[in-house]
């Protein structure tokens, strides 16, 4: 807690001790403000060595950085106001004290703790003595006000006896008045060291709050760990488990899955025997393997339990909300007492202030009375010494005495009680000590009991940190086994694999292979086109046109070769394990069937551009018809004369073109089979007949499921047919009933009471027994109650009215229940008569 003085270079703190209570303020230049300092400032209560620093909420170990923050010098200064606040008269007034307070309000406090405190061999609390204990009440009076009055008034060094009597009383309420002062100041010192004490519980108080607070926020940390780890732990020790107690069983297997024919081949050919997936495994060395990492599977699991244990005594949520509610009651001590002091001590001390009151007020009237006396009602002393030398006179003596007598007797009361109610003080300062005896040794064990807790938690994430990295270490020796278990599915992906690159390949090999053809027939088209150019327009050109502008004009079109693919030479190092393609092929024959018979969009475009081409140059067709010689004899192709276009494309090269072009596709169609199968694999997929088998499996259950569900409506249809029948017979008969009824008293309108039918009259009248209720007037039968719908209005005084229908009941079980509505003896047969009210 702190308070930022007018210098802003000053800093205040106040450091609230958990062992006895005490706060102790420090002052800091900002330049100084560090743990260290403080630390150094509370050597004298605790050596730095052993002290431990929380500033909270949240309770944390402060750091430099955070002491400096502006925001927590404003929440500590916050703590102080709040503090200062708790212990105003207004406060005491509203029965508002320090523990009150909650942590919405953002301010922070600072607490010292001290390690020696919290170890086994702490020394006993030191019992809590309130002072003072015993109060230094005067037994001789202070000096008397009317000694230099009577010493004025004698004539002789010795006072008269009146004189002597008068300083009697004067002396006797003195002693009284300097006794209720000192009674009087003890309850003030009395109460105030009480409320030191208190606060200094509530200090204790909040320390072991926060120790509490801070605990808290480790040990979930710590769950939070330890279950995140659990979680992980048991995912991986499942694995291992089950990949140690599975490793000879799938050894077997192995050694029944055999190679492909086609692998086997090349391994006889690299001069090993390799027939079975076993075969490929060095077994014994993976064996050896697996024993030792069983061994270290045995040992991970053994140092989780042992961590599992220690975490387990951390204690259980039910054991610390029980501490936490025994804190809690301890605190409520704290505030009764707190109420005790603020109701009973502020009474007792204003008791003593007004007894204080009257013994003055006393010991100023009998002053008066003495002075009167002495002064004889205001004579001057020559006539006071003649009276006294003569006497005084017997009334005026028997007065004052009389008066004082009086006030003695008055006044004989006020210091016992006074010394009382300080021995009741003295006894709540006893009750007080003793409770911070009892919070100071209850709070040193607590604390201690945090002190080992913490102990406890540091050593289980020590352990978690360790068996994090000894289960990184296991699964890192378990990759071994993991690629034995995974050795049969990647073999299995591994054909896949190499299915889908012979695929590619293949659909590679073909596109450049109908590339090929193509270009080729480009270059034959070429060819005839550069010839049908030279034969008609190109023997009008001049040599300059061969020589100069176009040197290559008569040249034929270049060739083109291409190199080896590199898809080629991936294919001889593949093995022929045997594809889908067989299958597959069988799916999209009808491709390449519809591919012979059609050519590609590509092709039948190209074909149709030529025609047309063809068609729009009649004169060329004629001029190759008409001949010419080629002037170039750098021509290496020709063309014979009288030939038209038509006759020079070759339909069997186109033909050859078109079908390269479908097996293209067609393998091309290939190979994205392979690529879908494998994504599909990869993700879980299943057959497609698979798929249709679920689905005609669910339709078949949804269609039992409905049918079960329209037998179990028909049966309730039928029910319900029945019941409405019966209703229906009932019905009718009340009906007939009711006819029968009006005939027979169409011309009578008694009021029935000894018997009761339908169409009967009937009075009925309120009655008290369980809940309200209307009974017939009867005589002999008796248990004749309306129905609720049959009384309108609010609590009628009667009901007359004409019975149209009564059901018969028997009464079962307790007063109140449905089955005894109206609180009869179990047994007792009672109707239930509706009617039609006739007094509305």
């Amino acid at each position: 807690t702190t308070e930022l003085s007018p210098q802003p270079q000053l800093i205040h703190l106040r450091v609230l001790s958990a062992c006895n209570g005490v706060v102790y303020p420090i002052t800091l230049h900002s330049s100084e403000l560090s743990v260290a300092s403080i630390k150094k400032h509370l050597a004298a209560a605790v050596s730095p060595e052993d002290q431990i620093l929380l500033l909270g909420p949240p309770y944390k170990v402060p750091k430099d950085s955070t002491l400096c923050s502006v925001e927590v010098l404003t929440a500590l200064r916050l703590g102080d106001n709040e503090d200062a606040a708790s212990s105003s008269e207004e406060a005491s007034k509203k029965n508002e004290h320090h523990l009150s307070t909650t942590e919405k309000s953002g301010s922070k406090r600072l607490f010292l703790f001290s390690k020696k405190a919290l170890s086994e061999q702490a020394p006993p609390v030191t019992p809590c003595v309130l002072q003072p204990q015993t109060l230094n009440v005067p037994t001789e009076p202070d000096p008397s006000p009317v000694s230099s009055s009577l010493s004025q008034y004698s004539t002789s060094s010795h006072h008269s006896p009146l004189h002597q009597a008068l300083e009697v009383y004067e002396r006797r309420f003195m002693l009284y008045l300097c006794r209720g002062r000192a009674l009087a100041d003890g309850a003030s010192m009395r109460i105030a060291s009480c409320q030191t004490c208190l606060e200094e519980q509530t200090v204790i108080a909040r320390a072991l709050r926060a120790a509490v607070s801070n605990l808290s926020d480790h040990r979930n940390n710590a769950t939070r760990a330890m279950t995140e780890f659990t979680l992980e732990f048991q995912h991986k020790v499942k694995k291992h488990s089950d990949m140690l107690t599975g490793f000879d069983g799938l050894v077997t297997s192995l050694q029944d899955e055999p190679l492909h024919p086609s692998l086997v081949t090349i391994a006889k050919r690299s001069g090993r025997m390799l027939e079975t997936l076993a075969d490929c495994i060095p077994i014994e060395k993976y064996r050896a393997w697996a024993n030792q990492c069983q061994m270290s599977h045995d040992r991970l699991i053994a140092l989780f339990n042992e961590l599992q244990n220690t975490f387990k005594q951390l204690g259980n949520s039910d054991k610390w909300n029980d501490e936490i509610a025994q804190d809690e009651e301890s605190v409520d001590q704290i505030k009764s007492l707190y109420q005790h002091i603020e109701t009973e001590g502020r009474d007792a001390i204003q008791r003593q202030m007004q007894r204080l009151d009257q013994l003055t007020k006393f010991h100023g009237d009998v002053v008066s009375v003495i002075m009167n006396v002495i002064s004889g009602g205001g004579s001057t002393p020559s006539n006071k010494s003649h009276n006294t030398s003569s006497g005084a006179s017997i009334s005026e003596a028997q007065s004052a005495f009389s008066a004082l007598e009086g006030m003695a007797h008055e006044s004989t009361d006020i210091l016992p009680s006074m010394e009382a109610d300080d021995a009741l003080l003295k006894g709540t300062m006893v009750q007080i000590g003793d409770a911070k005896t009892l919070w100071m040794s209850r709070s040193q064990k607590r604390l201690r009991q945090i002190s080992m807790a913490q102990s406890a938690i540091q050593r289980v994430i020590s352990g978690l940190s360790l068996l994090k990295d000894t289960v990184a270490q296991v699964s890192v020796h378990m990759e071994s086994i993991e690629h034995v278990f995974e050795f049969q599915k990647s073999y299995k992906d591994f054909l896949s694999e190499v299915r889908r690159r012979r695929a590619f390949n293949e659909a590679t090999t073909s596109i450049m292979e109908a590339m090929l053809e193509r270009i080729a027939t480009l270059r034959v088209e070429e060819v005839k086109a550069r010839e049908r150019f030279l034969r008609t327009s190109g023997r009008h050109l001049m040599p300059a046109f061969y020589e100069i502008f176009a040197p290559t004009l008569a040249s034929p079109p270049p060739m083109f070769v291409p190199p080896q693919l590199p898809s080629t030479i991936e294919m001889d190092s593949l093995p022929d394990v045997g594809d889908r393609s067989d299958e597959l092929e069988g799916r999209v024959s009808s491709l390449t069937i519809s591919a012979e018979q059609k050519p590609s969009i590509a092709a039948t475009a190209a074909y149709e551009h030529q025609q047309i081409e063809l068609k729009s140059s009649p004169e060329e067709v004629v001029a190759v018809g008409e001949g010419g010689q080629s002037t170039s004899g750098g021509l290496i192709v020709s063309a014979d004369e009288g030939h038209t276009t038509d006759e020079i494309m070759d339909d069997e090269n186109y033909h050859h073109e078109q079908q390269a072009l479908a097996d293209a596709e067609r393998k091309v169609l290939l190979y994205e089979n392979f690529v879908l199968r494998q994504a599909l694999e990869r993700l879980g997929g299943k057959a497609p007949r698979t798929y249709v088998k679920e689905a005609k499996e669910s339709i078949q259950e949804e269609k039992q499921n409905a049918m079960k569900e329209k037998a179990i409506l028909e049966e309730k249809v039928q029910l319900l047919e029945k019941e409405v029948g019966a209703t229906k017979s009932k019905l009718e008969k009340t009906q007939a009933s009711l006819q029968r009824a009006k005939k027979k008293n169409l011309q009578s309108d008694k009021i029935s009471h000894s018997s009761f039918e339908v169409g009967d009259v009937g009075l009925f009248m309120p009655t008290g027994r369980g809940k309200k209720a209307y009974v017939a007037f009867h005589s002999n039968s008796p248990h004749r109650y309306l129905s609720a719908e049959s009384v309108t209005g609010n609590n009628p005084d009667f009901v007359l009215g004409r019975i149209v229908f009564q059901e018969e009941h028997t009464a079962h079980g307790s007063a109140g229940l449905e089955s005894n509505p109206y609180g009869l003896p179990p047994g007792t047969r009672f109707w239930v008569v509706t009617v039609e009210v006739l007094n509305k």
